[in-house]
């Protein structure tokens, strides 16, 4: 029991703000009570309850062997409840119940340790009377509601108290009361009709009596029932015991459906959506559009680069001055992206976190799902600047110049020179023609050295340039590859120190609190 009473506690922790409220304060009621009925001993409190002219008075009187209580037939006679002891009073234990008319009955054989309560009608008018039964139907131990021929089938007394009692069936025993105002050839189907009727409360194989305190029909049978309650002392803890699994089931309930880790499908999709609202996917469109560029900037004819200067940089837009576009070169500080926040991002990233939320709260009741999605939403006014950071302090390797490019652009410089130098003869032979002179010597077949150095040229600096372009493509390619991998992990590691670790814990605390329920079934 203790054990129990523990994990009661620990669950009633791990549970607060994400259980019903009203879930939390009766389990902390029950902790409360077991404390302090444990303190007062293993006696076994008893009450008879019942409706108005059912015959609990008269009833107590029987089993007591006593005018202990005054009997009436029409009207409520208990205003207050009565306990009568069987043995020396437990004076702390009537205090702790709050009953004050109290009546010692000694040496009555097979009861010591009873302590039987008489209580008010529950169907009184007085609502006071009403209010004492369901302040102390959590206090005792056992009930035995009392019925009587007329109003056994009330739908009031089903509804209100004995389909309640359904989960704790194991303390209850109900009592067919004044059975004597029925024919003997009745009593069989009355009885028969209110076993059926507690069947459908819930109540299925409860103890059930038919009693005449007139002619003293079945009193026997109901003092061996309690009897055997009293010696077995074990009345106060199978009730909280009952109270505790009852709770359990509750517990369960609230925290049974769920996963209790998220699935890596999730992560992969919260990883997704995170890099989109960072701007990673325009991001790596800007770089392979920069390599590009870069890369015709270096290797490409150098009479037909000017066209390509003419077209905005695009890695200006995620850092100004990280170029010098005169040669292609870079400066030396590390091209690092800078991406703007703005509402569509901002957007984005709620729409991520709320998916998120939703997959790993699918099935849990709402204070689970709202701690599951304040888990996720923990650092949202941090994670704009945070995936800025993240994604700014990312080196994309794109500011080294490949080797092969500097040869090509040696290349294209001879080939450049090849051009200018035969372009050059030419205009050379071109002024001795106008003087009368003869053309400088030099020639292959019909065409002259100058016409082969200028078409030379020219072909091998736009054949090297389309050569160039496809090399610079697979390289684009590479470095695409690698800028992705680099931001999807800074990503990534953003979202899983900032979204799965507290996500991660607030669903442990759902599997602890499983674990805890499970304890506390046992």
């Amino acid at each position: 029991m203790r054990s129990r009473l523990d994990r009661l506690t620990e669950l009633i922790d791990v549970t607060e703000g994400r259980v019903p409220e009203e879930l939390i304060a009766r389990a902390a009621g029950v902790l409360e009570r077991a404390d302090q009925r444990l303190q007062w001993g293993e006696q076994t409190v008893v009450a008879l309850a019942g409706s108005t002219g059912s015959g609990k008075s008269s009833l107590t009187n029987s089993l007591t062997g006593s005018d202990v209580a005054v009997a009436g037939v029409l009207r409520p006679t208990t205003a207050e409840t009565l306990a009568v002891s069987f043995g020396v009073t437990n004076v702390q234990l009537l205090d702790w119940l709050q009953v004050s008319r109290r009546h010692e009955v000694p040496g009555s054989a097979g009861f010591e340790g009873l302590v039987l309560l008489d209580l008010p009608d529950h169907d009184s008018m007085a609502a006071s009377h009403r209010a004492e039964v369901d302040r102390l139907m959590p206090l005792v131990d056992q009930f035995v509601w009392v019925l009587d021929p007329q109003k056994y089938a009330d739908a009031a007394v089903h509804r209100g108290y004995l389909t309640p009692l359904s989960a704790h069936r194991e303390v209850v025993a109900v009592v067919l009361n004044q059975v004597d105002r029925l024919r003997m050839e009745d009593l069989d189907d009355c009885v028969g009709h209110l076993d059926q009727l507690l069947s459908a409360d819930g109540l299925p194989g409860v103890p059930l009596f038919a009693t005449s305190t007139a002619t003293g029909l079945g009193l026997e049978a109901l003092r061996k029932h309690l009897a055997g309650v009293v010696a077995a002392k074990s009345a106060a803890r199978t009730r909280l015991s009952v109270d505790l699994t009852q709770l359990a089931g509750d517990f369960d309930a609230a925290s049974h459906a769920g996963p209790e880790k998220l699935s890596e499908e999730d992560i992969a999709v919260l990883e997704a959506g995170l890099a989109e609202a960072a701007g990673v996917p325009r991001m790596i469109e800007v770089v392979a559009e920069g390599i590009r560029r870069r890369g015709v900037l270096a290797t490409g004819w150098p009479m037909t680069r000017w066209v390509h200067r003419l077209r905005p940089d695009p890695l200006r837009r995620l850092r100004p001055g990280s170029w010098s576009p005169a040669d292609g070169a870079v400066d030396a500080t590390e091209i690092s992206p800078a991406p703007d926040y703005g509402p569509v991002a901002l957007a984005q990233l709620r729409i991520t976190l709320r998916q998120l939320s939703d997959s790993a709260g699918q099935g849990l009741g709402t204070g689970w799902q709202g701690a599951v999605a304040s888990a996720c939403r923990r650092d949202l006014e941090q994670l704009p600047a945070l995936l800025a950071e993240a994604v700014s302090a990312t080196d994309l390797e794109i500011s080294r110049i490949p080797v092969w490019w500097r040869v090509v652009q040696v290349l294209q410089w001879f080939l450049m020179v090849m051009v200018a130098l035969g372009l050059g003869w030419l205009i050379f032979d071109v002024v001795l023609a106008w003087f009368g002179l003869h053309p400088a010597p030099g020639g292959v077949g019909t065409l002259s050295l100058p016409a082969l150095l200028s078409l030379g040229g020219v072909a091998g600096g736009l054949l090297l340039s389309a050569l160039s372009r496809g090399l610079v493509a697979a390289g684009e390619r590479a470095t695409m590859r690698r800028a992705a991998h680099r931001l999807h992990s800074a990503v990534a590691e953003v979202g899983r120190e900032h979204v799965v670790v507290p996500l991660t814990a607030e669903l442990g605390r759902l599997a602890e609190a499983r674990r805890l329920v499970r304890g506390l079934q046992k």
